[in-house]
């Protein structure tokens, strides 16, 4: 009976994935192909104004920590709101269909997910241009980074995706959040050349250490920022424990405000 019960809620999970796919890029002319232009495109735009500021000089690897940035940005911003999204995009769903509502949150975040699994298509073949070449070691270290993040996403919509439904002007407060949150994160530029208070405060931002570690991690092979990717990871399962006693304490009372 249980295995059968997660079969289904595995098939409703796929089938939210799809449905998710289906209602974003609906209409679109270049559908599924926007997954791969926008970040291709900001890597562009950035990687030519930066280029021109350097004085034209252009390498690999600034190319190559430029677009790694990017997509890792990219990742947390789409969690972020595909997320906070999850309970309000599915409405007619949720008040139609029984299910335990975290398979909603962890549709949305698995969007985000696949998405970035597509945008290091990108990476690879910049790697490949600049004979980039991740050694084990770095690529084990960047993929733990990678499944605290994503969990730390998920966590987060168990608050967030409930707030939404109570203020929804949240939308348009987390999207000017997500912008200073790039502009701060070291996307287009390393923690090591910030230095003073500005660099101390950039170094308090846990994505802008993901980041600058992930860049390490993957280019060079450094296993950097340990006791500091530790810690997130710990206060990610602290956040998973308290979002999921307030999601299933507010859940049953979200068809009120949706």
């Amino acid at each position: 009976m249980i295995l059968h019960t997660k079969a289904n809620h595995r098939d409703l999970l796929i089938e939210l994935i799809r449905t998710n796919f289906k209602l974003r890029y609906n209409n679109s002319i270049l559908g599924f192909f926007w997954v791969l232009m926008k970040p291709f495109l900001y890597f562009l735009m950035l990687f030519v104004v930066f280029t021109a500021f350097r004085g034209g000089e252009a390498s690999a690897e600034f190319g190559a920590n430029l677009l790694l940035g990017i997509i890792i940005y990219t990742l947390v911003n789409e969690g972020v709101i595909f997320g906070m999204h999850a309970l309000t995009d599915l409405a007619g769903v949720i008040l139609k269909v029984n299910f335990p509502r975290q398979v909603a949150i962890t549709s949305a975040v698995f969007m985000a997910v696949v998405n970035f699994a597509f945008n290091t298509v990108i990476l690879l073949v910049l790697a490949v241009l600049g004979s980039f070449a991740p050694t084990l070691e770095g690529l084990l270290y960047f993929l733990f980074i990678l499944s605290m993040t994503i969990f730390a996403l998920y966590s987060i919509s168990l608050f967030s995706s409930i707030l939404l439904v109570k203020i929804r002007d949240l939308h348009h407060i987390m999207e000017l959040v997500m912008q200073l949150v790039f502009w701060g994160s070291a996307v287009f530029y390393s923690i090591d050349d910030m230095s003073g208070a500005f660099g101390q405060i950039i170094r308090l931002n846990p994505l802008a250490l993901i980041i600058h570690a992930s860049r390490r991690a993957l280019l060079q092979g450094d296993i950097i920022h340990v006791k500091a990717m530790l810690f997130m990871t710990v206060m990610t399962f602290v956040l998973y424990f308290l979002g999921s006693l307030y999601f299933r304490k507010n859940i049953k009372r979200i068809a009120e405000f949706i």
